[in-house]
């Protein structure tokens, strides 16, 4: 009898061998064709450790081993059969032996129970910094009940050396406080518009035609299938919202915020009447669960509450996924409702579950819910914190003050609060949000130490560990300081990390108002984040940015975690540009845009000119004297001129990085010319690799190549094309077009490339 095109797949799945697939520690060779001829096509459900070429990339060390499921698809003669094969990567060994613990210091109050740090920093053999959890003797909660000094050791799970600790036991020790009174107030609330003219607007534009795309039933079909609701003949999600994926219901919530972001952008009335129902049904599913068994009340999600039974239990990723950080995209979507719509039953929604959070964690001991934060993204719990203080400052309840702080990661914290770069092996996204928290938590209780935190962390992202478009990590994960040259992959600079050091750059700006906070809000904005959204109207987002060779974007990961962040987005391009004292007013970002100063009745309308982008107009409108603030960015090298009505004035830059302008009753037009030519920028940690810029925009080459363009120096020179915007080629390569990130389209491309002699 002869064999059917089923028989010929079955004989020859049973063929393959791809190897022990219980410890892989190298990559796979995947076959395309079966031994009779089956045509074989490979996928992967986590491309970060296993790619469909078989490429692996093992975990980090610490972070534990990683199971991937690897899909075949056999077709042969018309018919088509799947395997799943399940593949356990294994992390990397640990690559530098601890060679010192560095000893802590605290103050603390006598006779007061005292919570001792639960994390130290370790110096290794290479002299990088790490953090690890830490056991003191007489356990971590203690109470010193006589003033002098006490001096502890500890336990570091699998570390030989001991950890100690010096502890100064006083009658008084008081946590350090400060004014949490802002320097300055953002124009954010509505007053500042973007204007035609620019790749923001378009973007933001593209995604307003999405939002009302959406439908809005699909959005809210997970949680009415765990509440057991009708779906309303809606299709199930897909992607990382999949009913087989336990990161379901986040993206709703991203859209929340989303289409309240629109609203206070656009007033559009469609806009608000799709949040209004998003809200009143999330509202309703969590009433269905207060009344079902094993729920609790203020329970929402679109998963049973087990997952988060599951994290306490010690379960890990991927049996669970980060359950506390899909709640925390649905109540800050319920708080930006609040905010921009005055919804009230979105904060009565935020309400009831922030105390099913607090009544839940409530339970727990700080030893029970560190174990939980320091564990690898089922841990993961975006920037919930921040969303409790915000909370507590709403409503004045002390236990959303309490849940804030619950939240608290000395894994994290106590390395910044000493100023010690840990880094190196954190996953980006999980640790970034947790310090937008830090200054939540500064806001509502005005500790110095949550401050001094997030300053810290700030200083040392942006200090050594970007890339040149203010992007950073690779596979997700920080790299080692100075470094970023020999981290230059397809997998460089993931979305959501950006969005998020964006959020808490312009949360440092408020207090303490430095151009060169802005310096890097513009880098990242400019040649990341509207570099990174697809410019059509279908809500796609690339996930990394390739910053390696030849890479090209590919904006396809269904509601991922970058989609979601990727929608709030295009919606907060004015939040950073216009900010006010009360007789000064800032002018941070370079857009054409116009703003309001209802205070003052004055009217600002920027225009920008992307091929001249050294070239800001302001003008205004309004009888008011003040002083207007304009920052000098780092790439015009101080270097500008100013013009008030048509005639050249001197204006200086301050101490602060900002241009000093005495506007009169009688100005009305401003012009700052600033110094714009090419740069060239080095890649940390390698006196060879580079990249070129303009002005604001990092510069790519479109080329197919994909080994490092190997070029001798010879400058770019700009090449005028009417009305494609900046074009550059150089006078030995005029083979290769040189273009802004934001538009190398769908193109390979190069953003670093190799200096020769």
């Amino acid at each position: 009898m002869a064999k059917t095109p089923e028989m010929i797949i079955d004989e020859d799945i049973k063929k393959i061998y791809l190897g022990n697939l219980n410890t892989v520690e190298f990559n796979l060779k995947l076959p395309k064709e079966g031994a009779q001829g089956t045509q074989i096509t490979w996928s992967s459900d986590n491309e970060l450790f296993l790619r469909p070429d078989g490429s692996v990339t093992r975990p980090v060390n610490g972070i534990g081993n990683r199971k991937v499921h690897l899909k075949g698809i056999f077709s042969y003669g018309g018919f088509k059969k799947e395997k799943i094969y399940e593949v356990h990567i294994l992390e990397e060994q640990s690559r530098v032996d601890i060679a010192e613990v560095l000893t802590l210091e605290r103050t603390v109050k006598a006779g007061v129970l005292t919570m001792l740090p639960q994390a130290v920093i370790l110096r290794g053999n290479n002299g990088h910094l790490f953090s690890r959890r830490v056991d003191w003797e007489g356990g971590n909660e203690q109470v010193f009940e006589k003033c002098g000094i006490v001096r502890l050791c500890g336990k570091i799970k699998e570390e030989k050396l001991p950890a100690s600790i010096v502890i100064h036991v006083k009658e008084q020790a008081e946590t350090e406080k400060i004014s949490t009174i802002p320097a300055v107030t953002a124009m954010d609330g509505g007053e500042t518009h973007l204007t035609a003219g620019s790749e923001f607007y378009s973007a933001m534009e593209y995604a307003v035609t999405y939002f009302k795309s959406v439908n809005d039933d699909e959005m809210l079909y997970n949680f009415r299938v765990a509440a057991g609701l009708d779906t309303r003949g809606a299709k199930a999600m897909e992607g990382w919202d999949s009913m087989e994926c336990l990161l379901r219901g986040h993206t709703t919530g991203h859209y929340l915020s989303a289409l309240a972001l629109c609203y206070r952008e656009t007033k559009d009335g469609e806009i608000l009447c799709k949040l209004q129902y998003i809200v009143e049904e999330l509202g309703r599913c969590q009433k269905v669960f207060s009344g079902l068994p094993g729920y609790q009340e203020g329970y929402l999600g679109a998963y049973p509450e087990e997952q988060y039974d599951l994290l306490e239990k010690g379960a890990k990723y991927p049996d669970i996924w980060a359950p506390y950080y899909t709640l925390h995209k649905l109540l800050a979507g319920m708080l930006e409702a609040y905010y921009w719509t005055e919804n009230k039953k979105a904060l009565d929604i935020a309400i009831k579950a922030g105390m099913w959070v607090y009544r839940r964690l409530n339970r727990l001991t700080k030893n029970e819910r560190e174990r939980m934060w320091d564990t690898y993204i089922a841990g993961e719990f975006g920037g919930i914190n921040e969303t409790f203080a915000s909370l507590y400052e709403i409503t004045g309840r002390e236990e959303f003050l309490t849940t804030a702080k619950m939240f608290d990661n000395d894994r994290l914290f106590v390395p910044m609060q000493e100023q010690k770069d840990v880094l190196e092996g954190l996953h980006a996204n999980q640790h970034i949000p947790q310090i937008i928290g830090c200054m939540g938590l500064f806001r509502a209780t005005g500790e110095k130490h949550y401050y001094d935190i997030a300053e810290f962390f700030w200083k040392t992202v942006t200090g050594s560990h970007t890339f040149v478009n203010g992007g950073t990590g690779e596979n997700e994960m920080f790299f080692e300081p100075d470094a970023s040259a020999a981290h230059l992959t397809e997998e460089t600079a993931e979305y959501c990390a950006s969005y998020n050091m964006l959020k808490l750059t312009r949360e440092l700006f408020r207090y303490a108002p430095k151009a060169f906070y802005m310096d890097y809000y513009e880098r990242c904005m400019f040649n990341h984040i509207v570099a990174g959204v697809e410019q059509r109207p279908n809500g796609e987002t690339t996930y990394f940015f390739p910053l390696g060779p030849g890479g090209v974007k590919d904006p396809g990961s269904i509601n991922s975690c970058c989609h979601g962040t990727g929608m709030e987005s295009q919606m907060k391009y004015t939040e950073a540009i216009y900010f006010h004292t009360k007789e000064e007013l800032y002018v941070n970002l370079f857009l054409n845009s116009e703003t309001v100063w209802k205070e003052k009745d004055i009217r600002i309308r920027q225009a920008t000119d992307k091929e001249n982008p050294g070239n800001v107009k302001l003008c205004i409108e309004g009888d008011t004297e003040f002083m207007l603030k304009i920052r000098c960015p780092y790439w015009c090298k101080g270097e500008y001129e100013v013009l008030v009505n048509n005639g050249k004035v001197i204006a200086k830059c301050d101490s602060g990085g900002y241009i000093n302008i005495n506007r009169k009753r009688t100005t009305n037009m401003v012009v700052i010319r600033f110094k714009c030519e090419i740069r060239m920028e080095s890649a940390s940690g390698s006196g060879d690799i580079r990249a070129w810029a303009y002005g604001p925009y990092v510069l790519a080459a479109l080329s197919e190549q994909r080994n490092f363009l190997e070029l001798d120096g010879d400058e770019l020179k700009p090449e005028k094309t009417g009305t494609q915007g900046l074009r550059f080629r150089m006078n030995s390569r005029k083979n290769i077009l040189w273009v802004p990130l934001a538009d190398v389209g769908d193109k390979r491309f190069h953003v670093y490339w190799k200096k020769v002699c």
